[in-house]
């Protein structure tokens, strides 16, 4: 069997494993990605990234190129309840994209899964990656500092062993690592098996959509198996997609599935064309968190770390971004400079927002076409600007402050700027220049200064010669630094004139001194977070 060495194996090529490929790359990592299928994903779904997950697309070079792949349209969403697409409305979701522009520089995407995996995989290939479809990850073993990986080429039935560092599970909510590193898991379960099928058709169907790029229709009606259906537009006019949950013993054949189109869609002679059909089952899951999302130097990412509905579309910004904060945290540690808690960190930051965005997720499910689910235990739904900007990591690599009650989430347009919270949206200006706080962050850590920290330029460059670790510094609102045009920066970020905030890659604060720098600080803090 031969055998091969990469730093990283990632198994999965979707949306988490070809995002943490792709933010790998970005720090100079290059990743091995294998797919048991031979190809990338033909579902349009898990459709819209919010703009924290544009930031992010954004560092690696391709919020632009996912900007361009959006459907025509504005960024409005026609969501609705109804009893078909065509038929009576029970309930009206349909609003524009909320606001973020004061909590956030990037806009909104409307890519769905289809098109964003091929940009993923482009630009990881691009960074160095490898993808190697019709690949199975047969089995594996940890040996010491390393997973050792067999490889079972589907095609040809040709195996290899590949020694890894660190393995990345990102094999989706069917996957096998999850249950093969010995994790369990914890969630809501449904009554019975569920079964739901995915069918992609094309009709002549006369769907207004006002102009919006996007349309989210969930049906209720009793004629439907189950009694609900969702239909969602795809980039291609003139093609639908429709979920719906048969009966376990049911295998509904071309007849039943044109009759559930139609009574879905509200036309009863619509002469549908079914282009796929395919199936899904979490296997009695609704909602399933891993209890940890690392074993030893095995990872979890996306649907096999947190599986969710698919309500609120926050599974794939997850998904996305369960990547672009894993991959520094890989890079630093394949590089020497973080200890062994860095990799375990991103359990302590990730998990936690997980189970909530899982209830979220669930709580949105219910509301919209499930409410015969409600009772006591269904969460209330969050504000959304709070729910994707303003979480606290409990714990995790930064230097947490005394005395820190450390609520989950706080307000983002009050932001604390305490160590564990996003760096606030700040907006900047660079010789006339508009520039973001946020677009300052990405491919290394990030020291930003008050008006009267100059000092902190030379700390800065002294710590990164002792540590071995770059430090990009910015000095904000002095002459010659960057402008602070609504004089908003150091209440922002909670530092005095003469203080600073240390951000991490992931644009989260690492560290922070509201006065001025003393010997060797910076340095120590730089050690704590690594460590």
């Amino acid at each position: 069997m031969p055998g091969e060495s990469v730093p990283v194996l990632v198994a999965g090529a979707g949306l988490a494993g070809l995002s943490t490929a792709m933010f790998l790359g970005v720090h100079g990592v290059p990743a091995l990605v294998v797919e048991r299928h031979t190809g990338l994903s033909t579902q349009p779904k898990a459709r819209g990234q919010m703009p924290h997950t544009m930031e992010a697309l954004a560092t690696a070079g391709v919020a632009g190129r996912f900007l361009a792949a959006a459907p025509p349209g504005t960024d409005e969403s026609i969501i609705v309840i109804a009893e078909s697409v065509t038929g009576r409305v029970l309930h009206d979701f349909v609003q524009a994209a909320p606001d973020m522009s004061a909590l956030s520089p990037a806009p909104m995407g409307m890519v769905s899964q289809e098109r964003a995996e091929r940009i993923l995989a482009e630009r990881a290939v691009e960074l160095g990656a490898e993808i190697r479809f019709s690949t199975v990850l047969e089995s594996f073993r940890q040996d010491g500092d390393s997973v050792v990986a067999s490889l079972v080429d589907r095609a040809t039935g040709r195996r290899r062993t590949v020694t890894a560092r660190y393995l990345v599970g990102a094999d989706g909510h069917k996957g096998t690592i999850r249950d093969a590193a010995g994790i369990a898991a914890h969630g809501r379960t449904s009554s019975g098996p569920m079964r739901t099928m995915f069918l992609q058709f094309e009709a002549d169907l006369d769907v207004t959509l006002k102009g919006a790029a996007f349309g989210l229709f969930y049906i209720q009606n009793p004629a439907l198996p189950g009694g609900s259906a969702t239909v969602v537009t795809t980039d291609h006019p003139g093609r639908y997609v429709l979920s719906c949950v048969f009966d376990p013993g049911e295998e509904p054949g071309p007849d039943r599935l044109t009759e559930v189109i139609r009574i879905a869609c509200g036309v009863p002679g619509l002469d549908p064309r079914v282009v796929d059909a395919a199936w899904s089952s979490p296997g009695g899951h609704v909602t399933r968190v891993a209890d940890t999302f690392r074993s030893g130097r095995v990872v979890l990412a996306g649907d096999a770390a947190h599986l969710m509905p698919p309500t609120g579309g926050q599974g794939g910004n997850a998904a996305v971004l369960d990547g672009y904060h894993l991959a520094w945290r890989l890079a630093y540690t394949l590089a020497g400079l973080g200890g062994p808690g860095l990799v375990a960190s991103y359990d302590a930051e990730r998990r936690p927002y997980a189970d909530v965005l899982a209830e979220q997720q669930y709580a949105n499910m219910v509301q919209r076409h499930a409410p015969h689910l409600r009772d006591e235990s269904v969460a209330e739904i969050m504000d959304p600007a709070v729910g994707l900007f303003g979480y606290v990591c409990p714990s995790g690599a930064f230097a947490a402050e005394p005395d820190d009650g450390r609520p989950l989430f706080e307000n983002p347009a009050s932001p604390s700027g305490r160590p564990g919270t996003r760096a606030p949206h700040v907006r900047l200006d660079r010789e006339g220049v508009p520039v973001s706080s946020r677009d300052l962050f990405g491919t290394a850590f990030t020291l930003l200064a008050g008006p009267a920290g100059e000092p902190w330029e030379k700390a800065a460059a002294e710590a990164a010669r002792r540590t071995g670790v770059t430090v990009g510094t910015h000095v904000v609102g002095a002459a010659g630094g960057l402008g602070d045009p609504e004089g908003r920066f150091t209440a922002a970020y909670g530092i005095t004139a003469e203080g600073a905030s240390l951000v991490r890659p992931d644009g989260v604060v690492a560290w922070r001194s509201r006065g001025p720098a003393a010997p060797g600080e910076l340095e120590a803090a730089l050690r704590t977070v690594l460590a």
